[in-house]
């Protein structure tokens, strides 16, 4: 069975940690990326910028429900959510809006397998990361579709 590296995108548009978020929105619309990946000189991903960070930034922050009890606030829900939303709010760069919890997968695994989790885990792309977490590639949807297509077939399926 085939594997992600031979259906993945090599050559991935990336954004350094320090590149602005204006630019980062900027280069989501022009492109019509979903997100980017955020990484290091050394080829390490640190990250990923979506649209979703994007519209959550221009989003209402939610204030946490709290209440006064004898002369102290008794917080009735998490504020480090609200941290974490002001945060992104306030963000200037990739790495102050990037989320850190992003979806990967290694080279060899099956088309399957990658199938499988972009499906079970309602992804729209898995970044293809070698041992060391450097980024080698990105699986979307549209690969697995491509490779039902005539041009796309795999060589196992011609």
């Amino acid at each position: 069975m085939a594997a992600a590296k031979e259906i993945m995108t090599r050559d991935v548009v990336t954004v350094q940690p320090e590149t602005p978020v204006a630019e980062v929105a900027e280069l989501l619309a022009r492109r019509c990326f979903g997100a980017v990946p955020v990484v290091a000189g050394d080829g390490t991903v640190l990250g990923v910028v979506s649209e979703e960070d994007l519209v959550e930034r221009a989003s209402r922050v939610h204030l946490p429900h709290h209440v006064y009890f004898l002369g102290a606030v008794v917080y009735l829900e998490d504020p480090r959510k609200f941290a974490a939303e002001a945060e992104k709010i306030l963000a200037l760069t990739a790495r102050e809006i990037m989320h850190r919890d992003f979806a990967r997968i290694g080279a060899d695994e099956s088309i399957e397998t990658v199938a499988t989790r972009l499906l079970r885990d309602d992804l729209r792309r898995l970044l293809v990361l070698d041992d060391r977490g450097r980024l080698q590639g990105l699986i979307t949807r549209a690969d697995i579709v491509r490779t039902f297509t005539t041009e796309g077939r795999l060589p196992d399926e011609a």
